[in-house]
């Protein structure tokens, strides 16, 4: 009985070690990879513009079939 003690906490002890390793290479695996694909990289460093135009700030008009005017009416 104690040999099958020993046994399944050496079991455990070996199934941790494998799954902190396998964590371990995928976080570093896909940090590598999303810091690759990051848009600020691609723009030479510089964080991405917002659009210029002629409402800054405005959000945009609604069509005419979903304005809240003709609702109330």
């Amino acid at each position: 009985m104690k040999e099958k003690i020993i046994l399944f906490v050496i079991g455990v002890l070996i199934g941790a070690v494998i799954s902190t390793g396998a964590f371990y290479v995928y976080t570093t695996t896909n940090n590598s990879n999303s810091s690759n694909t990051n848009s600020t990289q691609m723009n030479g460093g510089q964080p991405p513009e917002m659009p210029s135009g002629s409402n800054q700030g405005q959000p945009p008009e609604m069509p005419n079939g979903n304005s809240t005017e003709s609702s109330n009416q």
